[in-house]
């Protein structure tokens, strides 16, 4: 233990000097008889692990310009774009505007952010950074669902109550039941009660907006068949929530034999505040319907999300 603290002091000491003070590296080096690469190693190192923030205040111009125009044309609350880098993948793009909104809503202190589950608020979760925080607690929205290709909500909560180290609460049932029976009795089991109500009065809900098709996590990962799903895109359906189904008109669509233990879309119609994060022009209609659908308040998506959706009629 003594030698950890020893280490986060130089590490805080180096900090200071290098960023408060003004010193370079190697007048630090100097100053603290170290040599200069292991003053760089140590900086580096203690903006890992949270010790050092690098906030940039201006976004980029581009970035900005696409926010507020989605802004204006969707009426949302607020929206962040993450720059498009050409060796990037959007989903990366995405998830890091979600991340640096998450650390800003998590440093204001007292706040309660639910989850749900999906590869981009998995990768948002990993790419936020550690910061202290005070009476932040994280909530899963979703069931425990997970399989060799998807991240449950309850890993999403996890790692954001270590990045923010928050207290935290699970849902404790499956993500999907197999009948509508079964998904009742989860749902009036006083723990899983408990846990929903707690998320429903989140301040923040985070959702990933899902597509229809047979690229669907949904059907890939075995919840749903490919007829299934053939037959919610019959009735209209062109993106998904937590498991529900909507239309471009933002009406559910009913999915048989898919029993959600999670939210609803009522239940996020009337939250407090629900970011949705989504990635790639193939997001477009589903975007779309979300936010006709009344169950989105921000976005965060890529440049290219963006500008597809401010282009499509």
């Amino acid at each position: 233990m003594l030698e950890t603290t020893t280490r986060q002091d130089l590490a805080i000491r180096v900090a200071w000097l290098y960023h408060d003070r003004g010193l370079t590296q190697q007048e630090v080096a100097d100053r603290l008889g170290i040599s200069r690469s292991t003053i760089s190693r140590i900086l580096t190192e203690a903006e890992r692990d949270g010790i050092i923030r690098v906030i940039i205040t201006q976004p980029l111009p581009e970035s900005a310009r696409l926010a507020e125009s989605l802004i204006e044309k969707f009426a949302l609350a607020g929206a962040i774009v993450g720059p498009s880098l050409e060796d990037e993948a959007p989903a990366l793009a995405a998830a890091t505007a979600m991340a640096r909104r998450l650390e800003t809503i998590a440093a204001s202190g007292s706040v309660t952010i639910a989850a749900g589950w999906g590869r981009t608020i998995a990768l948002s979760a990993r790419e936020v950074r550690p910061i202290p925080t005070t009476n932040v607690m994280l909530v899963d929205a979703f069931g425990h669902t997970t399989t060799d290709d998807t991240t449950a909500a309850v890993e999403v909560t996890n790692t954001l109550s270590r990045k923010f180290d928050a207290r935290v609460m699970h849902v404790p049932s499956p993500g999907f039941a197999p009948s509508e029976d079964i998904a009742g009795s989860f749902l009036e089991s006083p723990p899983v009660q408990r846990a929903l109500d707690r998320a429903r009065e989140a301040d923040i809900i985070l959702v990933s907006i899902g597509i229809v098709g047979n690229a669907s996590l949904l059907v890939s990962e075995g919840f749903m068949s490919a007829e299934g799903m053939q037959d919610v895109i019959d009735a209209g359906a062109v993106g998904e929530v937590f498991g529900w189904y909507f239309d471009a008109e933002g009406e559910r669509v009913p999915a048989p034999g898919l029993h959600p233990i999670a939210l609803t879309l009522d239940d996020l119609r009337d939250a407090s505040r629900v970011i949705g994060v989504a990635a790639g022009t193939e997001k477009v209609a589903a975007v779309r319907g979300a936010i006709a659908a009344g169950i989105l308040d921000e976005l965060a998506i890529d440049e290219t999300l963006a500008e597809a959706l401010l282009a499509a009629e």
